[in-house]
C-alpha cells in the first residue's frame, strides 16, 4: 500500500501591524497598477531607444509601506533621484539598482555593460549621465499618470544613501511601486515610491467618479425620457409659409379690400413646413376631395437659403 503526499505552494505570511492598518483598497491597487504598467513600457522604450541595447521593464508588485521600513530594506549605496511631481505635495523618489545603473554609464561611454560591475558609490560625472536618462523618463511619467492627476514631473536632486533621502516621515504611509528591470544580461528591481497621503485624494475622486459612472447613466435615461414625454404632449403651432418677401410701408398701408399680393413664389416651388417657427419639412399644396391640403416632400435641406423677393401689388386684377 503506497501513499502519495501533494505539496502545495504557500506565499509567504506577510507581518501585519494593527496600529497601522492598510488604506490602500483593492480599486487603488488596480489603479495604480494600470499606471505603472503603462509607466514600464515607458521605461522600456526610452531605455531601449537610448542604450540600443536589449531592455526590459515589467512590473512586479504594489505594496503600501510605512516609509521608514522601506528605506531600511534599501542597499547602501544605490541611485536614488527624487522627484517633484507637482500639483502633488512633497516628492517621490525613483531608487535605480547600481548595477543597471553602472551597466547603462558603461554603455552611453562605448563599453558593452558587463555582468561584472563596481559596488562603490557613483561619480558626478556617472550620475550626470543618469539624471540625462531620468530626463527622459519624465514625459513617461507624466503619461502614466494622467489617468489619475495631470502632473508635472522634475529632477530635485540625487543621493546614494537612503538615509540621506528625507522624503517622508519614518512613519508615513508610502506606495512602493517594485518593478523588475533587465538590461542585457543583468537583472536586478528598481522602485518607485510615493507618498500615499499626496495620492489618496485624487485615488479616492478616482473611485468616486467610477462609482457613479452607472448612477449618472441611469439618472441621464431617466431625464431623457421624461423629457421626452413632456415634449410629445405639448402642443405647438404648424404653418406652411411661403418664400419671404420684402415690402415698403407705403404698400402696406395703402393695401385695399381685392387687392392681390404677387409673392413671386414659383408654382413647382415647395412651401416651407414650420413647427413652433422652426422649419422642419417641405410641403406642395394640394386638394383631398374638397378641402386644401399639405403634402409632405422631404426635410428642409439644413443649407438651404432661399433669396427674398420683392412683394408686388395687383389692385385690379385680371378677370
Amino acid at each position: 500500500m503506497s501513499t502519495t503526499t501533494s505539496t502545495r505552494q504557500r506565499s509567504e505570511p506577510q507581518p501585519f501591524d494593527f496600529r497601522r492598518p492598510t488604506t490602500l483598497s483593492r480599486e487603488h491597487v488596480r489603479t495604480m497598477q494600470i499606471v505603472q504598467e503603462t509607466l514600464a513600457r515607458g521605461f522600456t522604450t526610452t531605455l531601449a531607444s537610448t542604450l540600443r541595447a536589449v531592455t526590459n521593464v515589467s512590473i512586479a508588485s504594489i505594496e503600501q509601506r510605512p516609509y521608514d521600513e522601506y528605506v531600511r530594506e534599501l542597499p547602501n549605496p544605490t541611485l536614488l533621484t527624487l522627484l517633484g511631481l507637482p500639483p502633488l505635495s512633497g516628492s517621490a523618489m525613483l531608487q535605480i539598482p547600481l548595477r543597471v545603473a553602472y551597466v547603462a554609464t558603461e554603455m552611453m561611454l562605448g563599453g558593452v555593460g558587463g555582468a561584472n560591475q563596481p559596488r562603490r558609490s557613483m561619480t558626478d560625472l556617472e550620475l550626470a549621465l543618469m539624471r540625462n536618462i531620468v530626463e527622459l523618463t519624465l514625459p513617461e511619467i507624466r503619461y502614466a499618470f494622467e489617468p489619475v492627476v495631470s502632473v508635472e514631473p522634475t529632477i530635485l536632486g540625487q543621493e546614494s544613501n537612503p538615509q540621506f533621502a528625507q522624503l517622508a516621515a519614518p512613519t508615513d504611509m508610502v506606495i512602493v511601486a517594485s518593478f523588475e528591470i533587465k538590461v542585457e544580461s543583468v537583472t536586478d528591481v528598481m522602485t518607485l515610491c510615493i507618498p500615499f497621503a499626496s495620492l489618496q485624494p485624487h485615488l479616492e475622486a478616482l473611485s468616486a467618479s467610477k462609482g457613479n459612472d452607472s448612477k449618472d447613466a441611469e439618472r441621464v435615461r431617466a431625464e431623457r425620457q421624461r423629457l421626452h414625454d413632456h415634449l410629445s404632449a405639448s402642443e405647438v403651432e404648424a404653418r406652411a409659409v411661403f418664400r419671404a418677401a420684402t415690402a415698403s410701408s407705403r404698400q402696406i398701408v395703402g393695401l385695399e379690400v381685392g387687392d392681390v399680393l404677387l409673392f413671386n413664389h414659383p408654382v413647382g416651388m415647395p412651401l416651407t413646413l414650420q413647427a413652433g417657427g422652426v422649419p422642419v419639412l417641405d410641403a406642395t399644396i394640394g386638394r383631398v376631395n374638397r378641402q386644401l391640403a399639405l403634402q409632405v416632400v422631404g426635410p428642409v435641406p439644413p443649407d438651404r437659403h432661399r433669396r427674398r423677393t420683392r412683394l408686388q401689388i395687383v389692385s385690379d386684377p385680371p378677370a
